[in-house]
This record gives C-alpha cells, sequence and structure tokens, in this order.
C-alpha cells in the first residue's frame, strides 16, 4: 500500500483522484491545493508520493520539485497535468519528478503511473513522447529552441498569461509583486518576438502550451 499526497488546485479533480486512489487499495494521508502547504505536508507526514499538478498557487510545481529533491527523505514525485506539451514533460523529468501523465489519459492510466513510480522506476508512458515530437508535427526547431531557454518561473508566467490571468492574478498565485510580473511578461515578449498577449497565446497554442 503506497501513501500518496494528492496536490491539485482543482476540488473537482481531487475528489476524482482521491477516489480513485484508494479504490486502487492506496492512501491518500493528505491533500491540498497549493505548493507551500505540499512542501509542508510532506514533510510532516512523509507520503511514498506525492502527486502533483504543474499549475499551482504560492509556489508551482517545478518549484515544489525542486525543493522536494533537496530535502533529506525525498518522496517520489509524480506529475498528473492537464499540460499535455512534451515541452513540459521535459522540464519534469529534468527537474528531477519520477513521472509524468496528464488529465486527459483514462484514469486506469493513473494507477498504473503509481504502482510503476511506486516501485522505483520512471514513468513517461508514450515511447519517444517526447524524442518524436518533430518539426513536422506541432513544434519548429526554432520554438523549440526558445521554449528550451526559457526558465521555470517564466514558463509559468507564461502559463498565466495565455490562460487569461492578469499580472495581479499571476503574482497573487506566484507570491512576486505585480512589478515582478510585468518584468518577466516584457522579458516573454523579447524572447518569444512578440507584440501583444494574442502573440503569446498563438505561440503557446501553437507548442501546446494550453489546451
Amino acid at each position: 500500500m503506497l501513501k500518496i499526497l494528492l496536490v491539485d488546485d482543482h476540488p473537482v479533480i481531487r475528489y476524482a483522484v482521491r477516489m480513485l486512489v484508494e479504490q486502487s487499495g492506496n492512501t491518500v494521508l493528505a491533500e491540498t491545493e497549493n505548493g507551500a502547504d505540499a512542501l509542508r505536508l510532506t514533510r510532516e507526514l512523509r507520503p511514498d508520493i506525492v502527486l502533483l499538478d504543474i499549475g499551482l498557487p504560492k509556489i508551482d510545481g517545478f518549484q515544489v520539485i525542486e525543493h522536494l529533491r533537496n530535502q533529506t527523505h525525498s518522496p517520489k514525485i509524480l506529475v498528473l497535468t492537464s499540460q499535455a506539451s512534451p515541452h513540459f514533460a521535459q522540464r519534469c523529468q529534468k527537474a528531477g519528478a519520477n513521472g509524468f501523465i496528464t488529465k486527459t489519459e483514462e484514469l486506469s492510466g493513473l494507477i498504473e503511473a503509481i504502482n510503476v513510480v511506486g516501485r522505483g522506476y520512471t514513468y513517461y508512458p508514450q515511447p519517444g513522447y517526447m524524442e518524436n515530437w518533430t518539426d513536422n508535427e506541432r513544434t519548429p526547431a526554432q520554438d523549440s529552441m526558445v521554449i528550451a531557454q526559457l526558465s521555470d518561473r517564466e514558463m509559468s508566467v507564461l502559463t498565466g498569461l495565455v490562460s487569461g490571468l492578469s499580472n495581479k492574478e499571476i503574482s497573487i498565485r506566484l507570491a512576486l509583486s505585480e512589478k515582478t510580473i510585468s518584468t518577466y511578461k516584457h522579458r516573454l515578449k523579447m524572447k518569444l518576438n512578440a507584440r501583444s498577449i494574442i502573440d503569446l497565446i498563438d505561440f503557446a497554442r501553437r507548442n501546446q502550451l494550453i489546451e
């Protein structure tokens, strides 16, 4: 039986995942909607697996992964996200996550992922999921190079912007000042050669950074 900490800011998702996990014979020790509580609960409860979304308030998923990897008793980390882009899978893998699965996949796949990660293996379910994402499909080579050069924080701000959040809403979600978010926004426009938020949205959709 695996002990799991569930981290997602959508109550309906948490409810569905909890039901599924408990029906499979595993245990959800606790659940939370933000990254700050995720770190605290991990220290207190020492779960076997942290089931983690990326787009979290206070501390985003990438930062949570980084902090967890620096803990003495680091749990396994399985990312469960609506971000289906291989760029997110690459970043999660590079950051140290043990697995990556999207919310669009069959729920039975989540239990398989939990069991695989719980046994000490990595779970990136589709063979060639990242390697076979070629220029002829969705992502031009130049876009891939630019995305690879963005920091995790820039990616979090970009995701917020193209999801329709205001600078203030993003600043609250990421625990940063509005001025800092404005700086990131300007930097993103420069790096992505975007003149407006519409250009940023087009870029994100072209590379499947949003649904």
